[in-house]
């Protein structure tokens, strides 16, 4: 898979290759080097475990990271997930356990089809996560 054909089916997937290319002045090296990063970041055990214990200060600053790096990335599915799990955190705290849930689980659902084509494209790069 060429760069090209990366940035494409990231774009398909939700990440703005473009505006993020923007955010890193056109340095795709750079931006490739945090793409490559995505999979291990897009780790969502912490939100759920805090979720589970509801710990209030950890859910929210993993969620919140989450948004951050989804935004700074220009990736909308993940970032817009995660501010929506923040509004009802803000609102609700842990009271509505099955919309936090639903909430993370879609947002997993975003990372795991990024994650999967970034493992790909660094099989064929030769390379590693």
């Amino acid at each position: 898979m060429t760069q090209q054909e990366l940035f494409l089916q990231l774009d398909r997937l939700g990440l703005n290759t473009q505006e993020a290319l923007e955010r890193f002045m056109g340095n795709a090296p750079l931006f490739l080097s945090f793409v490559r990063q995505l999979p291990e970041k897009l780790d969502f055990t912490r939100i759920r475990q805090s979720l589970e214990t509801e710990d209030g200060d950890a859910f929210y600053l993993g969620v919140h990271n989450l948004k951050g790096l989804a935004g700074n990335l220009s990736i909308a599915p993940i970032h817009d997930c995660a501010q929506a799990i923040l509004v009802e955190f803000s609102t609700s705290k842990f009271k509505n356990q099955t919309k936090l849930v639903s909430l993370i689980r879609e947002a997993e659902d975003e990372s795991q089809a990024l994650s999967t084509l970034i493992r790909q494209y660094l099989e064929e790069e030769g390379t590693s996560v």
